[in-house]
């Protein structure tokens, strides 16, 4: 899980946590942090096992901050944990606060991990705003997040932004049904990383790309030569972009109490299982 700078996702952003991967999230929280957790093969259930009941843990501490976990479903196996704070300041006084049962809760499950995890890191993402379409998600209601990395070519930003904003006036113009956010990294990963998320309530949504993609969408990107010029850009600023699909971990997280509101079945902690005798 997280260091215990990693474990204050929510407690000082000026919105709720459904702004974290909001698809067009307010400036507000302009600081986005993601511990990327590597698993070893065959420690999955293990690794499971721990991190929920380090997630108990920290819940039953006094006035536990939220976090929310997700588990990959392609791609190497993951799981990731994520927060969001209005600014680096923020962010700076959420560590120096850590309660002292926060601390005592970390020092106890921390040291296991090496047992666990290949690796982790950090990543820090600001949000690009400008780049994304389509209105909030219902977070609290979503199951799944599909995450698209682009891996953007040194002094070629430009022709990526220009390609996003392109798509994006597309959708506006189609008013497709879609919606998606786009992040820039800012460290914890090469210049020029750049994630794209999209919140599902089903996989089965997948199934729809094609046709939401279909004839009004390329006719509003200007056809056969928008089509042409959006591969163009493409091509000349991405170096490779790669789309795993991931949902949402509950045991693992600690969700805000509006989520658990709003989704009980889902989100609202389960009781431990007893040990047998």
């Amino acid at each position: 899980m997280r260091s215990y700078l990693r474990i204050l996702p929510f407690a000082l952003a000026v919105t709720s946590p459904a702004a974290l991967l909001a698809q067009t999230p307010p400036p507000a929280n302009n600081v986005f942090t993601i511990f990327r957790e590597s698993v070893k093969i065959g420690k999955g259930d293990a690794h499971d096992a721990h991190e929920t009941a380090w997630a108990r843990a920290m819940a039953a501490t006094k006035d536990p901050v939220p976090f929310i976990a997700m588990t990959n479903l392609t791609g190497p196996a993951e799981i990731w944990y994520m927060s969001a704070y209005p600014t680096w300041a923020d962010y700076e006084k959420a560590n120096d606060g850590i309660s002292a049962a926060a601390k005592a809760v970390g020092k106890q499950y921390r040291p296991a991990e090496t047992e666990y995890l290949n690796d982790g890191r950090t990543m820090i993402l600001r949000p690009r705003t400008e780049l994304g379409y389509g209105g909030p998600a219902d977070l609290p209601n979503m199951r799944y997040i599909s995450v698209t990395r682009v891996s953007v070519r040194p002094g070629h930003t430009s022709e990526y932004e220009e390609g996003r904003k392109m798509a994006k006036a597309a959708h506006e113009a189609a008013h497709l049904t879609d919606s998606y956010s786009v992040w820039e990294v800012t460290s914890g990963a090469p210049a020029g990383t750049f994630y794209q998320f999209v919140a599902r309530k089903s996989l089965a949504e997948i199934d729809a790309g094609a046709t939401i993609h279909g004839p009004a969408y390329i006719a509003a990107l200007g056809g056969d030569s928008g089509q042409k010029k959006l591969a163009a850009l493409t091509s000349a600023a991405v170096i490779s972009q790669e789309t795993d699909h991931f949902e949402f971990t509950p045991s693992q997280s600690v969700a805000p109490p509006a989520w658990i509101t709003a989704n009980p079945g889902y989100w609202k902690p389960k009781a431990a299982t007893p040990k047998k005798p």
